[in-house]
């Protein structure tokens, strides 16, 4: 696992496996290449009218003629709010419901406001969630929330990024006090999730106050408290002989919540230090001391990509691990290497050992070697596939490989349904995946070359056919790319959006024929924090800040 989530560099990569031969339909797309929105800044003020109850009311933004005009923002209460890891359970990374971001539109002017600017206490590792039209102080708002490495948990104006509550999460934990690792301070790493049904937020916080302890906050949406019985200490009970030591233990997947149960990821730090494995942790919401537990056995083998794990209709829940033995070498049975299905439900986390609930890669042993994590990025659930034997789920890595997998069969060592090599740098973060009723693609970021195109790192739009990928389009170069993003409108007006961190830059495609219709650039992004879109909105995560980029009227 010992890849930096601050850092660009991965070590050589030595493999024998062949790239993929299918050409993209064109080469990287350039400004040049399409008509192109340059990103000009949307200068957003607040007019001075009190009480900020509506988006477009109070809001004013500034366009590139001079003229002062109402922001063309949703009104409040919009339809989408995004209350997981990538917009869903499966982690699709789409939003199907945007009415306001058209392809026309986009072109016809897009750009940042450049007013939105939150005063954030630290670092944000954590994907922004959403909710529309929520009462806070006696206002209804669009709201964004936001955590942070002070262990604070902001609510903002989605609007204007103005602050609507703060609620502090206990003391954050100094890097020194860890066996290894390399973000300091260490707050809130991972994405939270909502249950909507309560209105209720649920964030780890990793806290010294005592001693070191992860905590399962679950928050008032609209006022930032407690409910009673939290925060409650995570103290999953020892499996399988592995017992959970804090100080080599990381948590950075996203949250999942289902049938009234939070689950919990949780893997290594980066340097691989101590005795830490991979864990999955459910707690029971209505009573958070009743902790129920999935752990791999021996050293390592962490759960430790962004998203956490992927969820399926039925309940299941899908991670990916990393390496088994971080000294080098593969130890037999030790479940590094692998795609692990996991039963959810009332009960769960539960495992089996049965070849069907895992996926372990065939050249295992070369990975663990050359730290090449198919951990490194999360797993995705698939939509249905015209001509598929089974249902889906895809799985990237370290080694740029794109695996599919059948859900109901991993089938155990090499049993994958189809396999290629598509970046030389391997797969980081989270991918995307969208279908427009006749075709269904898996938008995978990576770095180094691209199988067919020309170019290094961004995004590569691969297209299921069958049981099979082949390469659609490329997006024009972007290095260190974050999770991508698809809005569209049910099957219509699919964007792709994609942000990179070194330089900066947000970018937006059509995915129709693969042209660039937006080039921008945001103060800075976080690398694998996926973006946010919801409501005519994009939210874009970078150094202490949020960036919010919005069509101009």
């Amino acid at each position: 696992m010992r890849t930096s989530p601050t850092s660009s560099l991965v070590r050589p990569l030595v493999l024998t496996v062949a790239f993929a031969s299918a050409a993209c339909s064109s080469d990287p797309v350039t400004p040049t290449d399409a008509a192109v929105t340059t990103d000009t800044p949307v200068v957003a003020t607040d007019n001075g009218g009190g009480t900020d109850t509506g988006v477009g009311r109070d809001v004013v933004v500034a366009t590139d003629t001079g003229v002062v005009r109402p922001d063309a923002g949703t009104p409040v209460g919009g339809t989408t709010a995004v209350t997981t890891f990538q917009f869903d359970r499966g982690r699709s990374g789409a939003n199907r419901s945007e009415t306001r971001l058209t392809v026309a539109a986009v072109t016809a002017g897009f750009g940042r406001v450049a007013a939105f600017a939150p005063a954030l206490d630290g670092e944000v590792y954590a994907q922004p969630l959403y909710l529309p039209g929520v009462t806070v102080g006696g206002a209804r708002r669009d709201v964004l929330f936001v955590a942070t490495q002070g262990n604070s948990m902001y609510a903002l104006d989605a609007a204007t990024g103005a602050e609507l509550w703060r609620t502090a999460l206990g003391t954050p934990v100094p890097r020194s006090m860890q066996q290894c690792g390399n973000i300091n301070p260490i707050g809130v790493v991972s994405t939270g999730v909502i249950d909507p049904a309560t209105n209720t937020l649920y964030a780890v916080a990793f806290t010294n106050d005592g001693g070191l302890q992860f905590k399962l906050n679950a928050l008032d949406v609209t006022t930032g408290q407690q409910r009673a019985g939290y925060p409650a200490n995570i103290s999953p009970p020892t499996t399988g002989g592995s017992s959970f030591d804090v100080r080599a233990t990381g948590q950075r997947g996203a949250l999942q919540f289902a049938d009234g149960r939070v689950f919990v990821p949780f893997g290594g730090l980066y340097g691989d230090c101590g005795m830490y494995h991979g864990w999955v942790v459910g707690i029971d919401a209505a009573n958070p001391s009743q902790q129920a537990a999935y752990a791999t056995p021996g050293r390592g083998s962490g759960i430790w990509a962004v998203g956490g794990s992927a969820m399926d209709e039925t309940g299941r829940l899908f991670v990916a691990t990393g390496n088994s033995t971080p000294l080098g070498g593969h130890t037999p049975g030790s479940f590094g290497e692998r795609v692990i299905r996991l039963g959810g439900g009332p009960t769960g986390p539960t495992g089996s050992t049965d070849p069907t609930s895992f996926f372990e890669a065939s050249d295992a042993r070369m990975l663990d070697l050359q730290d090449l994590d198919i951990g490194s990025v999360s797993p995705m659930v698939l939509p249905p596939v015209a001509g598929a034997a089974g249902r889906l789920v895809w799985q990237g890595g370290k080694a740029g490989v794109s695996y599919l997998l059948d859900r109901d069969n991993l089938g155990g060592t090499g049993s994958q349904v189809f396999q290629m090599r598509y970046f030389s740098g391997g797969n980081f973060g989270a991918a995307a995946t969208w279908s427009n009723g006749a075709d269904t693609f898996v938008f995978a970021p990576g770095r180094g070359s691209r199988s067919g195109c020309a170019g290094s790192g961004g995004v590569m739009a691969l297209r299921v056919s069958g049981t099979a990928l082949a390469t659609a389009w490329c997006s024009a170069t972007v290095s260190n790319p974050s999770p991508p993003a698809v809005s569209s409108n049910g099957n219509n007006d699919g964007i792709l959006w994609v942000a990179g961190s070194s330089p900066a830059t947000l970018r937006a495609i059509d995915i129709s024929n693969g042209m660039e219709i937006f080039a921008g650039a945001p103060p800075s992004v976080r690398q694998w924090t996926p973006i946010v879109v919801a409501d005519g909105r994009v939210y874009v995560t970078g150094s202490r800040t949020v960036s919010l980029f919005s069509t101009t009227p």
